[in-house]
């Protein structure tokens, strides 16, 4: 048997060798360690010679020089550079080169050769990192040339031969290869490598290849056609901190930079404006040079959010502000408006979003990473995907993976591509809906540092954009153009089929289930700091509109600080410990800054009201509400509501208690309550309804040995149950009294662990508050707490960003069974017709919901990467809300933001000032409709005021302003105005539909 495969890939080894000759190996490097640089000058002092390189996280310049020979046709010069680390990983060792003083390019194990030119001494240095890698590790520079043309077949040979593995050898493309390459390969003499017989060879079989096989053989005509769009995703943070990342951001752009300057067919897409922010800071000179490419149209700016944030915990206002600040950072750096949302790498997607980025000015939305679903593939590709208003949205899935050999096109797909024949095979028959299309993207490019796309990458593309026998043939793109093509034949074949393939509802991700939970302290901070940024842009505006200030610059930085956070390995809690330290200074700096923001606009409020003294409450939700405030170290139950984005002046008073507690019972007006010796209740008696709230002991506390079969705090893996113990050790139980309120104090033990709870009852309020200290201890447990509610329901509502959705409480199907564990935001509702149960929270988003019993995730504790995952304190709330009636009747969604957004009091002495001592900003008077967002207008002085449907239910819904403003309008989420609205001075009315988010302009 004749092996002419395997004598073509030895040959393509000899070839690659024959390619490049050594010049000079460069010994007299000197080195100097550094911690991380500031600007680009290397040190002046503290030079020793290097040998070898080594220490944790480390940084160090390295210099040397270099005279380069004259140039000589057919040959390139290039620096080499080798460290003996082999393959990628994002922590590996990482520079950046400069050449003469001027950034070059990025130097990682996927790109360690620089060009240079010929008769040129230069002055060689390194900015060098040495990652996470603790064994010491060589560090060599050397001067080669390479042989143009040896190169050119050896990508000429190689690219198609690669194909060979995925083609049957029975069929006519297998046979055109294979027997072009080899009649090529017998051209070449290689008796003398590198003499001139070698070299006229060479030529020859490159000329035969490009006439018989690349002009004759190759064709584009009738192929599918996989879009390569260059590309390096990087993460903002997560197994290094964000000063790691300006640097990470720094080697990219340059390498990519280097790569442009040699093929101009190179195309580069990028997102994330902060990434762009952080080049633009620390060099500026090439952040021209990218500006410079996208007027050429060579790199896209395209994404549309600041950063790649999480899509499942984030609130609504913080997905418009991550659209706000990314499109408007765009559009004022680049003059482009972004009409893609580009998150490859998130872990799932809320069925918000479609209607979110159609407001927003998104017309299409790109991600992979739902192809790593750990029990079903999503049967669509490319589709339409219909959130919970009805909105489409314009999807479309990156499909890039290797090929297979029997082109079974398994699961998982990636965004950190390459392009070579397997990749372009690959991609397309992963492809699910061909026929809709014959289009495909393949993002290609190592991520986090790895430098994106190799030269090896573009040599590859040149030649499959021939079209090789076999192969669909690639086209180098960018996402915008690639969507609107694809979206063009989509629609095509949907009229020629007569069908549509479309997603309705969110985009579960079954697997990453643990990021609804990991590193609970840190999402705390993001849930606090949403809902603090909101109370201090409502409360500075109805400063501005009294005739005060507005920090515009000082709460968008504060935004910016939350955004940053929001990215999916932060907020997920997926990153190292350094991470975390970063975030537990912005959201103390974020909590410092808005809780002295408040209180300097309440006290500028104070001494102009008129007044006889009392307290001043604020509201900074959109709808009056009564709710507890502390005086004189007490908790006061109100009896008179606080208007909507305004205040009352309450008269001090002593607060009465309608709650009796006798033994382990609590009693109320509307429960009686009845706690065993653990500290679990084992009776919740309604009597308002006559019935039991639980069928079992309710807030029972569980630990559940948490070992995942991969990416430790990412997962919940679903055998997590199989060893369950239950916190059933005797508590400590004292009575306590607060004001209008009182209950029991609860300390419990666990291992190394205490828990502490205080557990309410309302003299008003039929809401029981749960207010938890925790200092835990363990690793590798999950702590849940129970609720076995006596309900009869097959489906669960949970809130998410602006509406909620409803999922199945049991496990009938595969994709019910692997919703195990989902997300949520501030309230999850189990209900039978006419009476149901509410679990409200304030910072936690992971549940599991089982027939009907209902649990709230509290901890997590794995250590990879992060061995302090969820060590230490805790403290969070969540709290009971049985109801009659359905979840909309019963107040429960306004409850939930009630328990997220306290109100805020001040004692004021009596004063005769111009202001009413009860005073709303805006209010409206539909049940259904949440105002959520008060803010000052990103363009001018006028107010912002966004509110939505959150009962899934239509309805004309009329605002009420304070007097003060002449016009308002219907405006887009981005504040771009629609149409003026009939507005009469004080109220304006505007029709609202399902789940909708609606947006108003007033102005002055």
């Amino acid at each position: 048997m004749l092996h002419i495969k395997e004598k073509l890939q030895t040959f393509c080894n000899h070839l690659l060798e024959w390619s490049v000759q050594p010049v000079e190996a460069l010994t007299d490097l000197e080195v100097a360690e550094s911690g991380y640089k500031k600007g680009h000058t290397p040190p002046a002092e503290g030079w020793t010679k290097l040998s070898y390189l080594q220490g944790r996280d480390r940084h160090f310049w390295i210099r040397t020089k270099v005279q380069t020979p004259p140039p000589q046709e057919g040959k390139q010069y290039l620096l080499r550079f080798t460290t003996g680390i082999r393959g990628w990983d994002s922590i590996n060792p990482q520079g950046l080169l400069y050449l003469n003083g001027k950034m070059t390019q990025g130097l990682d194990t996927n790109h360690m050769e620089a060009f240079v030119d010929g008769s040129t001494s230069y002055e060689v240095v390194i900015y060098f990192y040495t990652g996470i890698v603790s064994t010491p590790f060589p560090f060599q520079v050397e001067l080669v040339k390479r042989y143009t043309d040896v190169d050119g077949l050896y990508y000429d040979i190689l690219t198609p031969l690669e194909a060979l593995d995925f083609l049957n050898e029975n069929t006519t493309e297998y046979r055109q290869i294979l027997t072009a390459l080899e009649q090529a390969v017998n051209l070449v003499d290689t008796r003398a490598p590198h003499s001139a017989v070698f070299f006229e060879s060479i030529r020859t079989a490159r000329e035969y290849l490009e006439t018989e096989f690349y002009n004759n053989i190759c064709t584009t005509e009738g192929k599918p056609v996989v879009h390569c769009i260059g590309h390096t995703h990087i993460d903002v943070e997560w197994k290094w901190a964000r000063q790691q990342t300006r640097e990470k951001m720094q080697r990219s752009f340059s390498t990519a930079n280097a790569l442009m300057e040699k093929y101009p067919e190179y195309l580069f897409t990028l997102s994330q404006p902060e990434l762009y922010r952080y080049l633009k800071e620390e060099a500026p000179e090439k952040y021209e040079e990218l500006k410079r490419w996208v007027e050429e149209n060579r790199w896209e700016p395209e994404g549309s959010m600041w950063v790649e944030c999480d899509c499942n915990l984030v609130s609504g206002e913080s997905f418009v502000r991550q659209l706000l600040q990314g499109k408007q950072f765009f559009r004022n750096e680049f003059g482009r408006e972004n009409k893609t949302l580009f998150l490859p790498d998130v872990f799932g997607y809320s069925a918000a979003l479609p209607q979110i980025l159609k407001k927003s000015g998104v017309d299409y939305f790109v991600t992979s990473k739902i192809s790593w679903n750990d029990t079903n593939t999503l049967p669509v590709d490319t589709f339409l995907w219909q959130g919970i208003d009805g909105t489409d949205i314009f999807t479309s899935f990156i499909t890039a993976r290797g090929a297979r050999k029997n082109h079974d096109f398994g699961r998982i797909s990636t965004y950190v591509g390459k392009i070579n024949a397997s990749f372009a095979i690959g991609a397309w028959d992963r492809f699910q809906q061909k026929d809709y299309s014959d289009h495909v993207l393949l993002t290609f490019g190592y991520g986090d540092g790895g430098g994106g796309p190799t030269r090896e990458d573009l040599e590859k593309q040149r030649r499959l954009s021939r079209g090789i026998p076999g192969v669909p043939v690639t086209k180098m793109d960018f996402l915008l153009p690639y969507l609107r093509t694809t979206e063009q034949a989509f629609y095509e074949n949907c009229s020629k089929l007569g069908r549509i393939p479309k997603w309705i509802g969110e985009l579960y991700l079954e697997f990453h289930r643990g990021t609804y939970t990991s590193m609970a302290k840190n999402k705390r901070g993001n849930r606090k700091s949403e809902f603090l940024l909101q109370k201090g842009e409502a409360l500075s505006y109805t400063d501005l509109f009294l005739g005060g200030s507005y920090d515009q610059t000082g709460i968008n930085q504060a935004w910016r600080k939350v955004l940053h956070d929001q990215f999916h390995d932060i907020l997920p809690g997926s990153s190292i410990l350094e991470v975390y330290e970063g975030t537990d200074k912005d959201y103390a700096a974020i909590g410092a800054y808005c809780n002295d923001l408040i209180q300097r606009k309440l006290s500028a409020i104070a001494p102009r009201l008129n007044t006889q003294g009392g307290t001043l409450v604020y509201n900074a939700l959109g709808f009056p509400r009564n709710g507890t405030v502390s005086i004189n170290g007490q908790t006061c139950e109100l009896t008179e509501p606080i208007p909507a984005f305004g205040w009352r002046v309450v008269s001090p008073f002593q607060p009465d208690c309608a709650v009796t507690l006798y033994g382990l019972t609590a009693e109320n007006p509307y429960y009686i309550l009845q706690l065993d010796e653990t500290g679990r209740i084992v009776s919740l008696f309604d009597k308002t309804a006559g019935r039991e709230v639980f069928s079992a002991p309710g807030n029972e506390f569980q630990a559940f040995e948490d070992f995942p079969y991969r990416y430790d705090n990412w997962e919940i893996s679903d055998y997590y149950k199989s060893k369950q113990y239950i916190l059933d050790a005797p508590a400590s139980i004292k009575a306590v009294h607060d004001g209008s309120r009182a209950g029991f104090r609860i300390e419990k033990v666990y291992m190394g662990s205490i828990i502490v709870q205080h557990i309410w009852l309302y003299s008003r309020s039929r809401r029981v508050d749960f207010d938890t200290d925790i200092q835990w201890h363990q690793q590798h447990q999950i702590l849940k707490i129970a609720f076995p509610l006596d309900v009869h329901t097959d489906s669960a509502a949970y809130e998410i960003q602006f509406g909620h959705v409803k999922r199945p409480t049991h496990r009938n199907t595969s994709w019910d069974a692997a919703r195990f564990e989902v997300c949520a935001h501030k309230w999850v509702d189990l209900s039978e017709n006419g009476y149901g149960v509410a679990l409200l929270n304030d910072c936690k988003y992971g549940y599991s919901t089982e027939g009907s019993v209902l649990s709230l995730t509290a901890l997590k504790a794995g250590t990879d990467p992060n061995p302090q995952a969820d060590q230490g304190e805790h403290r969070f709330s969540y709290s009971l809300l049985p109801h009659t009636g359905s979840l909309q009747d019963a107040g429960v969604i306004r409850e939930a933001y009630s328990f997220n957004q306290p109100l805020d009091s001040m004692a004021v002495s009596k004063a005769q000032g111009v202001l009413p001592e009860a005073f709303g900003l805006v209010s409206c008077d539909a049940n259904n409709v949440i105002v959520e967002t008060v803010k000052k207008a990103e363009a001018d002085d006028s107010m912002i005021v966004r509110m939505y449907d959150a009962f899934n239910s239509r309805c004309v819904a009329t605002l009420t302003a304070a007097a003060g403003f002449r016009k308002a309008y219907l405006c887009d989420l981005m504040e771009n105005e629609l149409c003026e609205l009939p507005f009469d001075g004080k109220t304006v009315s505007v029709p609202v539909k399902n789940f909708e988010i609606i947006t108003l302009k007033f102005t002055k």
